[in-house]
C-alpha cells in the first residue's frame, strides 16, 4: 500500500496550534453578561446573609453594568454593519470596532472577580484608602490615596490587579530612561551652583520609578495607615501577564516590588479559573465558626429574643414612633430569629450576667406586652419546664419554628469583680463603659467567651479605645455584633394593664 504524500513531514506529527482569534464584541458581551449574572447572584446572597450593607460591591457592579452597555452597543453596531456594508466598508468598520473591543476593560474586571472567587472574608471591591503626609497642606488628600481592587481576609488582605505585559513594562522603563536623559543637561547646569543638588535632595524617590512601582509604594503607604487589631493589611499584586525568568530588567523590577514587602502572583502563579457556584458559600467569613462553646448574651439580644417584633407579624400602630415603624418594615424583610439569631446561638450554652438579666426584666416588666412577658419566662427559665418543653411552649408563641439545637434556658452568671485575666488595655475600656456594659463586656472578655450584642455604639467605642491602647491582637475581646436590633413592641404610652 502506497503511503500518502506528506511533503517530507511525518504523517503522525501533531497539527499546528490553532491561531488565537481576537475576541469579538459578541464574545465579550456573553462573557460580560455571565460576570454580571454572578455579581447579581452574589448581591442576593449578601442580602440573604444580611451583609449587603457591610460588603462594598456597588461601585464594581456599576462598572460592569457600564461595560455591558458599551458591549451591547458595539455588538449591535457590528451586526448592523455586517448586514448593510460592502466588503471594503465592512473591513474598515471591523478594524475600527476591533480596536475599540481590544481596549475594553472586561478582561481586567474578570480578573478582579477571579481574585474575589479565590479568597474569603470579602469586605470591599475597588475601595480607595488614604494616607497623611507630614506637613501636608489642606486640600491635598485626594493625591495621597491608593485604590485597592479587592479587600478580603476580613480587611487584612489587599489585592491589586494589573494586566501589564512584559513589553509594556519594558516600555515604561525605557520611557523613564529617555525622560531622565532629556533633563540631565539642565540638572548639570543647576549643579554648578548647588541648586540642583538641593533640589535632588528634596526630590521624591518615586520619580525614579516606573508606574507599577509607584502604585505599589502608594499601596504600602496606605496600608500602614490601616490597623485591624494592631495588624496592617498584607498586599498582593496580581500580575497574570508578567512572565518571570525571561528578561533581567523585568525580574529586577519584580524583585524591587518584593523588597517593598508585597506578595506577587505572576503568570506562573496566577489564579486558575474557578466556578462561581463552588465558591459562593465561602466568599464570606462565617462569623459563627469562631464562636466559643458558651455565648455571653447582652441585654440588647435578650430583648430581641423575646420581642413581639421577632416572633409575631406586627402591624404598625398609630402610636408607634418612627423607630418602631421602621422595625416593622425591617422584620418583614429580615426575619431576625430564623435567619440570624437562631443560627448564631445554635448548639451553644447561653449565659448572661445577672445585671443584664435584671435590666432586661425591668424593661419587660415596665413596657412589655403580655406575649413579651411570657417569652421572658421561657427564655430565662422562670418555670419548671424542661429544655424540650420550653422550646415547644415557645413555638406556641411564635410564628417560627424553634430549633432543637437552641439550649434553653439562658442561665445567669455573676462576674468576678477582680477579673484578673483582663489585659492592661481593659482599664481604659472600663472607664468609658456604663455599669451594665462593664458587667456584660468585661465579663465575656475576662472569661474568654464570645459576647453577642447588637449595641453598635459600645462595640465601636471598644474598638476605638483598643486601637489606641492595645499592643497585641490577642488583647481584643471576642464580640459578635448582630447587624440588626429589635426593641420591645411595648405598650402605648399611658396605657395600664
Amino acid at each position: 500500500m502506497t503511503e500518502p504524500h506528506t511533503n517530507g513531514h511525518s504523517s503522525t506529527a501533531p497539527p499546528p496550534p490553532p491561531q488565537q482569534l481576537p475576541p469579538t464584541a459578541s464574545n465579550l458581551l456573553a462573557r460580560c453578561q455571565s460576570l454580571l449574572s454572578e455579581l447579581e447572584a452574589f448581591k442576593e446572597y449578601l442580602k440573604s446573609r444580611k451583609q449587603d450593607h457591610q460588603v462594598e460591591i456597588a461601585h464594581f457592579r456599576n462598572t460592569v453594568k457600564s461595560e455591558l452597555r458599551t458591549l451591547q452597543r458595539l455588538a449591535s453596531a457590528s451586526a448592523s454593519a455586517t448586514s448593510t456594508s460592502t466588503s471594503d466598508d465592512e473591513n474598515t468598520t471591523t478594524t475600527t470596532q476591533q480596536h475599540t473591543v481590544n481596549s475594553l476593560n472586561l478582561p481586567f474586571l474578570e480578573c478582579v472577580w477571579g481574585v474575589v472567587k479565590n479568597n474569603t472574608g470579602l469586605q470591599a471591591m475597588q475601595k480607595r484608602f488614604y494616607w497623611q503626609e507630614k506637613n501636608q497642606k489642606r486640600g491635598q488628600k485626594k493625591q495621597n490615596s491608593a485604590l485597592v481592587d479587592v479587600v478580603a481576609g476580613d480587611g487584612l488582605e489587599w489585592f491589586k490587579v494589573s494586566l501589564l505585559t512584559n513589553n509594556r513594562l519594558l516600555f515604561d522603563k525605557a520611557k523613564l530612561g529617555w525622560e531622565d536623559a532629556s533633563s540631565s543637561e539642565e540638572e548639570e547646569d543647576e549643579d554648578e551652583d548647588g541648586v540642583g543638588k538641593e533640589k535632588e535632595k528634596e526630590k521624591d524617590d518615586d520619580q525614579d520609578d516606573v508606574p507599577l512601582v509607584k502604585m505599589t509604594k502608594d499601596l504600602v503607604r496606605a496600608a500602614k495607615e490601616v490597623k485591624i487589631r494592631t495588624k496592617s493589611p498584607k498586599i498582593t499584586l496580581v500580575l497574570p501577564k508578567l512572565r518571570e525568568g525571561e528578561i533581567v530588567e523585568i525580574d529586577r523590577i519584580l524583585d524591587q516590588l518584593r523588597g517593598l514587602g508585597v506578595h506577587l502572583l505572576t503568570s506562573s502563579s496566577a489564579y486558575k479559573p474557578i466556578s462561581f457556584s463552588s465558591v459562593m458559600p465561602h466568599l464570606l467569613t462565617n462569623p459563627f465558626a469562631s464562636f466559643t462553646p458558651t455565648l455571653n448574651i447582652d441585654c440588647t439580644i435578650l430583648l430581641a429574643l423575646v420581642s413581639d417584633f421577632s416572633h409575631c407579624s406586627v402591624s404598625a400602630e398609630p402610636w408607634f414612633h418612627r423607630a418602631l415603624k421602621r422595625q416593622v418594615e425591617i422584620e418583614d424583610e429580615e426575619n431576625l430569629l430564623p435567619n440570624l439569631l437562631y443560627p448564631a446561638l445554635a448548639n451553644k450554652k447561653l449565659v448572661c450576667t445577672d445585671e443584664a438579666a435584671r435590666r432586661m426584666r425591668e424593661i419587660v416588666d415596665t413596657i412589655g406586652t403580655v406575649g413579651e412577658k411570657e417569652r421572658t419566662k421561657l427564655f430565662m427559665g422562670d418555670t419548671s419546664l424542661s429544655a424540650h418543653d420550653l422550646r415547644k411552649e415557645l413555638e406556641q408563641q411564635s410564628r417560627f419554628e424553634v430549633p432543637a439545637s437552641l439550649q434553653l434556658p439562658i442561665t445567669t452568671q455573676t462576674p468576678d469583680e477582680t477579673q484578673p485575666t483582663l489585659p492592661p488595655s481593659a482599664k481604659a475600656v472600663k472607664q468609658h463603659l456604663t455599669s451594665i456594659n462593664q458587667s456584660v463586656f468585661l465579663h465575656g472578655w475576662a472569661e474568654g467567651m464570645t459576647t453577642v450584642t447588637s449595641n453598635r455604639t459600645v462595640v465601636k467605642q471598644i474598638e476605638n479605645i483598643l486601637a489606641r491602647e492595645a499592643t497585641e491582637e490577642n488583647e481584643w475581646p471576642l464580640i459578635w455584633l448582630c447587624p440588626t436590633a429589635r426593641s420591645l413592641v411595648g405598650k402605648e404610652k399611658g396605657r395600664r394593664d
